[in-house]
């Protein structure tokens, strides 16, 4: 065997490894008490069947804080066990405690992930694939995801010609949508691929500047029946990871934002692209709904919209 392909076998074994590894760490967790009064929270169910072929829910759980740069959201979200069915797991307070967090480390997990402090030293890892996990509590019964994903935004509403870093969401951005960003881009380098698009191409073939370019861009508006304005969001990033491992920087890469709700909607490419073979769903179905921008939206908001009328 051709010792250059003998390595690049190695390093694909040491990368599977790794992810196993991380897989059996030790999670931690935090308590969602919707009566403490440091944070607001706002829990809303998305059904997978709005934009995937299979029948699922998934379940955000956003913890909004003032401080004072502006607002910050902190958000949980419970993504479906595609092999067991049970999203989530029953369990007992005393497995729990030597693990709980409070809210203050979850502050300071905030300000590491979105670039708020000057003392900090910043990696590209911004988002928490089944590290850290909400703990609820059901008449005196204590449950625990099965899988979920942590991740965080500041929310900035200014004029447009301040920087708006990756995890920043601002309502009063200039409206571009992802097949204008396209044309944008094939423009500026025609000889490469859309970023977006990337998901079939091979490992780091992309030539975006990923830490540099990664950002969020306001898409749309959408007017509710009571007057109330959602933004929709999409996030500039490419797919640069082997197929056995989570893409998790995306995150929910589409998404909508709700003021005094906080994420309503959104998509999870990533996670349900890891589980091609399970979903049955191709890399054609997951490029169309990039660019037509599909996204799920909760379950109470469809019904207060509807209701209206």
């Amino acid at each position: 065997m051709h010792p250059i392909v003998m390595m690049k076998r190695i390093f694909t074994f040491c990368l599977f490894a790794l992810t196993c590894l991380q897989g059996f760490s030790q999670s931690k967790y935090f308590l969602i008490d919707s009566l403490d009064s440091k944070y607001k929270l706002s829990h809303h169910v998305l059904s997978t069947k709005d934009i995937y072929p299979i029948d699922h829910k998934i379940e955000l759980f956003n913890i909004t804080y003032n401080n004072s740069d502006g607002q910050n959201l902190i958000l949980f979200s419970v993504l479906p066990d595609l092999e067991t069915g049970q999203d989530w797991i029953e369990t007992s307070f005393d497995q729990l405690q030597d693990s709980l967090i409070k809210f203050g480390p979850m502050q300071k997990l905030f300000e590491a992930n979105t670039w708020s402090r000057f003392d900090g030293v910043y990696g590209e890892q911004t988002k928490y694939l089944n590290i850290y996990k909400p703990v609820v509590c059901k008449e005196g019964r204590y449950y625990v995801p099965a899988n979920c994903l942590l991740q965080f935004y500041a929310i900035r509403n200014r004029p447009k010609v301040f920087n708006n870093v990756f995890g920043t969401i601002n309502i009063n951005l200039d409206e571009v949508t992802i097949l204008e960003m396209e044309k944008i881009y094939n423009q500026t380098y025609p000889s490469t691929e859309f970023p977006l698009y990337t998901l079939r191409s091979p490992v780091y073939s992309t030539t975006m500047d990923r830490l540099r370019d990664r950002r969020e861009y306001l898409s749309m508006k959408h007017t509710l029946a009571d007057g109330r304005i959602a933004y929709q969001f999409w996030t500039y990033l490419d797919w640069n990871k082997h197929r056995f491992q989570f893409e998790s920087e995306r995150g929910i890469d589409r998404f909508v934002y709700l003021p005094e709700e906080g994420i309503v909607g959104g998509s999870f490419d990533f996670y349900f692209f890891h589980h091609l073979k399970k979903t049955g769903i191709t890399d054609l179905y997951f490029l169309d709904n990039i660019r037509k921008e599909k996204i799920m939206i909760s379950n109470r908001i469809i019904k207060e919209h509807q209701s209206k009328y």
